[in-house]
């Protein structure tokens, strides 16, 4: 790796650090990071360069607001590589998507969700003045279910093709995606909380119960990302196939 492609990586880095650290400053995690985060940053920086980046085990326990969920949160370290890439793809990816999904997408939250679901509503019953019919359909246990190969495959045909130009950041971003998508946080990760945390939830909303091969955590920035990808033929499908003109996504 050339000088300026090796400050390149570390300025990228640095970025990554300080929108990971927004609104944690005071998290452990994160302070023990900050008091020497230039070398930290260094560190990171170089374990790319030789390809020794490995991801630490992440924190696991059950949230119950709004919905019961599983969440697997990374190291602090690591939410800095997952805003590393989510700068560097979502600059690409977002414009793949259709307006209708909302996930993790900026200016397209709850609020433009809401705003979108009234205006479907007022068109489709000529402003409330004859009946429609709402069909909710949900995927049962969506990010437990995602394959990780076909996931790695369709971001790596999308990289190869917006990177095309630069195959350093290609052979630098597909090794990151490797380590990040195949890892499995079910093998070595702290609970917090306890066993009984998880009585009643479904199978399928726990990595626990996942397939080999299937599943990624929620609580990554980079699988809420994955997430619109790994679905977004369907949604051009459904939107642009199908006669379905009002149909969202919701977050």
């Amino acid at each position: 790796m050339s000088r300026l492609a090796l400050f390149n990586t570390s300025t990228f880095i640095l970025t990554a650090y300080f929108e990971a650290r927004r609104h944690k400053r005071w998290k452990t995690n994160t302070l023990q990071f900050s008091r020497n985060n230039e070398n930290n940053v260094s560190e990171l920086t170089e374990n790319i360069r030789h390809r020794s980046y490995f991801i630490k085990p992440s924190l696991c326990f059950v949230a119950f607001y709004p919905v019961k969920r599983e969440i697997f949160a990374g190291d602090f370290r690591d939410r800095v590589i997952h805003h590393l890439i989510f700068n560097e793809l979502n600059t690409y990816y977002d414009s793949l998507f259709i307006n209708d999904c909302y996930s993790c997408r900026k200016s397209r939250g709850t609020g433009y969700g809401i705003k979108r679901a009234t205006y479907f509503l007022r068109a489709i019953t000529q402003n409330y003045q004859r009946r429609a019919w709402l069909l909710k359909l949900d995927i049962s246990g969506y990010f437990m279910n995602i394959d990780r190969q076909v996931l790695y495959k369709m971001n790596r045909r999308l990289i190869c093709r917006f990177f095309k130009k630069d195959p350093r950041k290609i052979n630098e971003l597909l090794y990151l995606l490797r380590r990040i998508i195949f890892n499995d946080p079910t093998t070595d990760c702290r609970l917090r909380g306890s066993h009984h945390d998880w009585n009643g939830l479904p199978k399928n909303k726990s990595l626990f119960g996942a397939s080999p091969g299937k599943g990624l955590p929620i609580g990554n920035l980079t699988s809420q990302l994955f997430g619109n990808v790994y679905l977004n033929d369907f949604d051009h499908f459904v939107k642009e196939k199908l006669p379905t003109r009002h149909f969202s996504i919701p977050i």
